[in-house]
């Protein structure tokens, strides 16, 4: 190839990047414009022009009177509306993010914490801690940390299974969904002997959702969510070389059964302290990678931060509609993820006539 034409090919793959560095940027911007909205919604009215004066008086220490309607807003704003709205944009960059490490581990579009036993083997550990008060850990940490240890169980054994059933993606795969079953009906037997009251918050849990997030639990998740979604970008060029193939990555020097332990260990992490405080909110790791792949290619490069930007907005988004649905906050945020999700993916489906891998 002569130099006019190498030329040519830089020329075109940095316009491509700037594409889709463009297209990140744009969802950072939807990301924000859904954070000034959902701020502004709650049970509790208040104007938009007082949310954002509020939160200016707040920032700048000028404290309201006690027992004062201007008190009052600042706590409902501060205290109760902006962990939730922060706490979204957190969950939806680890789920995403996380959705994005394993379809590329993978190399399959259905793959997420969820279809792979991740999430249920976190949701056995929280119905431990919240049905019989078994803990692994202190308090501070205890459904947290009882969601990360029994997380890891269905990684490890998909790591050990896999291993001695020849290592293969479709493996790993069936042995996830497997183990998801599994973990699901110890999850049952644990709640048919527990009282009504125990079995009600279970159930809330489940269906996913960010009513009640405080700024102690959203700063321990947010740190998480940062050093794990760090550690996923940082082995994107890695997750690129894994998306071709294993026996190709392989052959190129790629030790594939070490970046898929980091990948499974950290995601399994980064999904068990979300979900420990959420709840399973599903569709988030499904079809916000998906919908960034068929926008900005396969380029972990690319879709990792894309990902987590639409991520955050999607869940963002997600979180508005279930308050304005309902001014007593009784939809959970997990059911609107699933109502825009499930028709989101089968559109997808049916009209992605090519391959995005």
């Amino acid at each position: 190839m002569d130099r006019s034409g190498f030329e040519s090919m830089r020329a075109e793959y940095k316009r491509h990047a700037a594409r889709k560095v463009a297209f990140i940027a744009a969802c950072i911007v939807f990301m924000a414009a859904a954070l000034a909205i959902s701020v502004t919604i709650g049970g509790f009215e208040i104007s938009a022009v007082d949310v954002y004066k509020t939160i200016y008086n707040h920032i700048t220490g000028a404290v309201p009177e006690p027992q004062s309607a201007e008190y009052f807003s600042d706590y409902i704003i501060w205290d109760v509306r902006l962990p939730r709205v922060f706490f979204a944009i957190v969950a939806g960059v680890g789920l995403a993010v996380s959705g994005v490490a394993m379809q590329s581990l993978m190399k399959n579009p259905l793959a997420e914490p969820y279809t792979t036993g991740v999430s249920s083997g976190a949701y056995l550990g929280v119905s431990l801690a919240m049905a019989a008060g078994f803990t692994l850990a202190s308090e501070a940490v205890g459904m947290a940390g009882n969601a990360f240890v029994f997380a890891m169980i269905p990684v490890a054994l998909m790591i050990l299974f896999s291993s001695r059933l020849g290592d293969s993606v479709a493996t790993i795969i069936l042995i996830g969904t497997a183990l998801s079953y599994m973990f699901n009906a110890f999850s049952m037997l644990i709640l048919i002997s527990s009282d009504a009251e125990t079995i009600a918050d279970v159930y809330k849990w489940q269906v996913g959702t960010i009513n009640s997030i405080g700024w102690d639990s959203l700063t321990m998740v947010a740190a998480v969510t940062a050093v794990c979604s760090v550690v996923i970008g940082l082995l994107s060029k890695k997750l690129n070389i894994m998306a071709m193939g294993e026996n190709n990555a392989k052959s190129l020097g790629l030790n594939v059964r070490r970046i898929r332990i980091i990948c499974l260990t950290v995601m399994a992490l980064m999904v068990a302290f979300i979900i420990s405080y959420s709840g399973i909110i599903g569709f988030v790791g499904l079809i916000c990678p998906h919908m960034i792949r068929l926008v900005i290619g396969s380029d972990n490069r690319f879709v990792i931060p894309a990902a987590a930007a639409f991520g955050a907005a999607f869940l963002l988004f997600a979180d508005t509609a279930a308050k304005y649905l309902s001014s007593l906050d009784t939809i959970p945020v997990g059911v609107v993820c699933s109502f825009i999700g499930a028709p989101l993916f089968l559109i997808i489906l049916v009209r992605n006539k090519r391959g995005i891998w």
